[in-house]
């Protein structure tokens, strides 16, 4: 079975370069960005898609009709899921590199141009490891957090332990926002409340200091 990545360009020229490079080892959702789209319509088809990744063109605006980069949508999909495999191509690698907070997810366009064969698999197969490596993270969070709290149902927990399980709470709300494969001992709707609320208490105590810390 293969890996779904969606690939967003202003230009159909690209958006077809993309897809015979890649339709062999991906099936590829083809997004043209236009004067209509929005970034927010954009996140909404991307999240209902049921993608492994996403790969987007950094200058959406090169071609005057679209008045976002793609940077945006980046920082868009990051706040809702910040752990999903993105990637950003571009022709103006220090131009994205200013406006992009994590540099590790840009790569030259240049890629696409087949004129290094080696240089193109090793890309695809960073693709598919970071792909692999995200599920990994999910399902190695989901099964320390059911050891967990099965430990701290039967023999409790030490403070170390209570402040792992905190952490991993905060991370898997991360890694699915959406509340899908929720561990077993959560399942349950009050419990899923009652992390919800947990996880937004805990979310608002950070937050409030990491205020303080920037006053020191």
């Amino acid at each position: 079975m293969k890996y779904k990545i969606a690939y967003l360009d202003e230009n159909n020229g690209w958006i077809n370069t993309f897809y015979q490079t890649f339709k062999t080892e991906f099936d590829i959702l083809r997004i043209k960005v236009d004067n209509n789209s929005s970034i927010g319509e954009l996140v909404e088809q991307l999240m209902a898609s049921n993608l492994d990744a996403i790969v987007t063109d950094y200058l959406l605006e090169e071609e005057g009709d679209v008045s976002f980069n793609g940077n945006k949508i980046v920082e868009a999909i990051k706040q809702i899921k910040p752990h999903f495999p993105l990637i950003m191509l571009t022709s103006y690698q220090k131009q994205a590199i200013s406006f992009t907070d994590d540099v590790h997810i840009i790569y030259s366009k240049d890629i696409l141009d087949g004129e290094n064969e080696d240089e193109l698999e090793i890309f695809k197969t960073k693709i598919k490891s970071n792909i692999s490596n995200y599920y990994k993270k999910i399902e190695d969070t989901n099964d320390r957090i059911e050891n967990l709290v099965e430990r701290r149902n039967t023999h409790g927990l030490e403070i170390p332990e209570e402040e792992e399980l905190t952490k991993l709470y905060i991370l898997f709300d991360e890694l699915n926002p959406e509340g899908k494969d929720m561990p077993a001992n959560l399942i349950h709707r009050d419990s899923i409340s009652k992390l919800n609320e947990f996880v937004t208490e805990t979310k608002e105590i950070l937050e409030e200091l990491k205020k303080l810390n920037k006053k020191k």
